[in-house]
């Protein structure tokens, strides 16, 4: 049997040709006729325009705009390397107060790293090969580009501290900080009675913000706490001042690439009110963190948390809330610190698709000043 093919020129030519001269039959004089070819032949490359369109949509030679692979800003990207001995110290403080916490040695947490590296490996393998001269990994071979949440390990990671490759490279450190809160998830939370659980979470998300201050980010607000001043003396705005130092910190030594203080919202209303604060009030400012080497660990962990319900409040973009909120605390504003990923993407995905979540690399750090004795 004898197959019927059409060619895309002579799709285009038959839509162009045949359906302006059946819309439009003619009646009357040969002016008439004239006028009606015109409007047919104009009518007609129209139509053949928009069959052309149609035919490269269905042959799969264009893409719609929400499929196109997208070249994100440098801002999304992370920085290739974290400062080393930053990175060292915001690995080993998570380890150390979550031992504190559960009465164990931080020996005996970092006995279970060799073992969760490998689970993270297999559980979000990647195809990709090793990197040369160990530069930065962001995700799997060939699907996204750099800037995305790095949710996927290949298998040289789960030795590659042991190889001798440097925390310090953003990738190598993105895992390490998911491996960490896999071994505290599993010390502070899997197997525990749900008060027992609460209980040590809230010893750990208390005591690591403190430890951080201490430790990497010591000296950064020091001789500028307001504890004990009266609410209505604080100045709120020198709190806000305060963070931001610690997350620009932060980013100088690498462990993302951009934090931006967002107090408006598009229609310019002033999202912080100072006076209402010390009035008794409420009142909360934002930052967007972009090219964050932690985000996708930080997507894992909450991913972990949704799907088991175990490991609640763990997850590794404490490393930038927990300082904040134990900064805050010391200067006696009670506070409630927040995580939300967002699209980087300019637009938003079509919505007719499932989401992206490789392109949830921008994270909102929502901070709210409640009112005394509220949490």
């Amino acid at each position: 049997m004898r197959q019927f093919r059409i060619d895309r020129a002579a799709f285009s030519r038959a839509c162009g040709t045949l359906i302006p001269l059946l819309c439009c039959p003619h009646r009357g004089s040969s002016a008439d006729l004239s006028d009606s070819i015109r409007r047919a032949v104009v009518r007609g490359a129209q139509i053949a325009d928009q069959a052309d369109s149609v035919w490269q949509q269905v042959a799969g030679e264009v893409v719609p705009a929400w499929q196109r692979s997208q070249s994100l800003p440098s801002a999304n990207v992370p920085p290739p390397f974290v400062e080393e001995s930053f990175a060292a110290e915001l690995l080993s403080v998570p380890l150390a107060v979550g031992a504190e916490c559960a009465g164990l040695k931080p020996s005996q947490l970092e006995a279970q790293l060799p073992s969760a590296r490998k689970e993270a490996s297999l559980l979000y393998a990647s195809a990709a090969s090793r990197p040369i001269n160990n530069e930065p990994f962001y995700g799997p071979s060939g699907q996204a580009p750099p800037g995305t949440a790095v949710r996927a390990f290949p298998a040289w990671l789960a030795t590659a501290v042991e190889d001798g490759v440097s925390v310090g490279n953003s990738t190598v450190f993105g895992f390490e900080s998911y491996v960490r809160w896999r071994v505290l998830s599993e010390a502070l939370s899997d197997g525990r009675a749900p008060a027992e659980r609460a209980k040590l979470q809230q010893c750990f998300s208390g005591r690591l913000g403190h430890a951080l201050l201490q430790g990497p980010l010591a000296g950064v607000v020091s001789g500028r706490r307001l504890a004990g001043t009266p609410r209505p003396e604080r100045a709120l705005r020198q709190a806000v001042g305060d963070c931001d130092a610690l997350l620009q910190l932060m980013k100088q030594r690498g462990l993302f690439t951009r934090a931006q203080l967002q107090l408006t919202l598009g229609s310019g209303t002033d999202l912080f009110d100072e006076s209402d604060w010390q009035a008794g009030g409420s009142t909360s400012w934002q930052y967007i963190i972009s090219g964050s080497a932690v985000v996708g660990a930080s997507q894992l962990a909450q991913d972990r948390t949704a799907a088991t319900g175990l490991g609640a409040g763990l997850y590794p973009g404490q490393l930038l809330t927990a300082p904040l909120a134990a900064y805050l605390s010391e200067a006696n504003i009670v506070s409630r610190i927040d995580e939300y990923f967002l699209d980087n993407r300019v637009g938003r995905p079509d919505p007719r698709t499932f989401s992206d979540p490789r392109y949830y690399s921008d994270v909102l750090l929502e901070v709210v000043a409640l009112e005394e004795g509220r949490m």
